[in-house]
């Protein structure tokens, strides 16, 4: 089952999709949350165009940055 309005492109999931992942990003959605959207979406829009950090990956950037200061 595809997702995608009639009304709008797949530009426009792209876009909207860009823009959860900057709340990502942000802090503000956790990795698991930004990854089920994406492949609620991954019909629509292509997926290598977005970057999640594998949350063992974010503890040892946290870990780093913790040792570093």
């Amino acid at each position: 089952m595809s997702k995608m309005n009639t009304e709008y492109t797949s530009d426009h999931y792209f876009a909207a999709l860009k823009l959860i992942e900057q709340l990502y990003k942000d802090g503000e959605i956790p990795a698991n949350m930004f990854r089920n959207i994406l492949n609620e979406y991954a019909d629509v829009v292509d997926l290598a165009k977005f970057t999640v950090i594998n949350e063992r990956e974010e503890e040892s950037t946290c870990s780093r940055t913790q040792w570093n200061t």
